[in-house]
């Protein structure tokens, strides 16, 4: 009897069995400790997908409330008070642009590489000034170090930035994209090019410095701010790359929520992105905004050399990189989600 328990035992060594035995235990702790932690953030930040080896958001949606502080900053003051500088705009307050405390922010998106971009759920509090050819030249600059200087947190190592075009313009439907490219000035439609020449020909100096498309109009170009303006050149080759929205319809995006997010704001906020609208004689160059329901554009220089100037709120956008961890709970505006590294 002995003897058989000895060989039954010698069997199973050399079978593995409790090799196997000892991996399924394990396997069912691991499985075990995982079912524990589902409600710990750092489970949530380690969880990896394991077919496209990225951080999971899956449990995140757009529109979800977001608890985020930026850094207590001061007045921002490199909007300047001259019609050569900076904004190009004498109407920007003296004492500078304050931080804007109340704001709360809301989900804007969540990207295949698991950082998630979240945006304020109202615009600023004050206007900020643009005009001519200078705040042209410098807008998307601007409101891109405005919103950093104001709205970053250094402890999340997050640094904001000013919404634009291209945010909204990655969410567009085959129905939006559509719309885009049929759009009509009555002269041009979209993508399409005209020449000017002679006193028609002023070109604003960013213009000649960066490309024709949505993606070259988002870009900053400057370092800091330009004191260039214009230069009325032989001629002047455009592209139309202005469209408008009159009444942005939702059948536009897939996403009903991110249509409410970015046209039910109920005011006018700047878009950091730069636009040329053609005319039969006459260019265009502006800076897109949102007014309500509305994506629209305001021009602050034309080729004729025309200048105007204009104010509208800021929206700052944070990128949580997938570094940060995200709550798996809350998400409201009573009890949203809560940040750490």
């Amino acid at each position: 009897m002995l003897i058989l328990v000895a060989v039954t035992i010698s069997t199973a060594v050399q079978s593995g069995l409790f090799g196997y035995a000892k991996n399924a235990t394990a396997d069912w702790a691991d499985e075990e400790s995982k079912e524990k932690n589902i409600g710990n953030d750092n489970y949530i930040k380690d969880t990896v997908n394991e077919y496209t080896g990225k951080i999971d958001r899956s449990y995140l949606k757009v529109g979800d409330y977001i608890s985020y502080t930026p850094d207590i900053a001061p007045n921002y003051m490199g909007l300047g008070n001259s019609t050569s500088e900076k904004s190009g705009s004498t109407s920007n307050p003296i004492d500078g642009i304050p931080q804007d405390t109340t704001l709360t922010w809301r989900i804007l998106s969540i990207n295949e590489d698991g950082s998630v971009d979240i945006v304020s759920a109202k615009p600023t509090s004050t206007k900020v000034y643009l005009n001519g050819s200078v705040g042209y030249n410098n807008g998307v600059y601007l409101l891109n170090d405005l919103c950093k200087s104001l709205y970053s947190n250094s402890t999340l190592g997050v640094t904001a930035r000013s919404i634009n075009l291209l945010d909204i313009e990655s969410k567009l439907n085959t129905a939006g994209i559509e719309a885009r490219n049929s759009y009509n000035n009555g002269n041009k439609t979209y993508g399409e090019l005209q020449t000017y020449t002679g006193n028609y020909a002023n070109t604003p100096d960013v213009y000649k410095r960066v490309g024709k498309t949505a993606l070259e109009e988002t870009k900053e170009y400057y370092t800091s701010p330009t004191t260039e303006t214009h230069t009325k050149e032989s001629s002047l080759e455009v592209q139309q790359t202005y469209y408008y929205f009159s009444n942005t319809s939702d059948a536009y995006f897939d996403d009903a929520t991110f249509h409410e997010l970015i046209f039910n704001s109920g005011t006018k906020y700047w878009l950091a992105s730069r636009y040329v609208d053609c005319y039969s004689d006459i260019a265009g160059f502006g800076l897109r905004y949102i007014s309500n329901i509305y994506l629209f554009g305001y021009y602050l220089l034309n080729s004729y050399a025309d200048t105007h100037n204009t104010s509208y709120f800021v929206r700052p956008v944070v990128s949580l990189g997938s570094n940060i961890k995200i709550s798996n709970t809350g998400g409201t505006i009573e009890t949203p989600r809560t940040l750490s590294k």
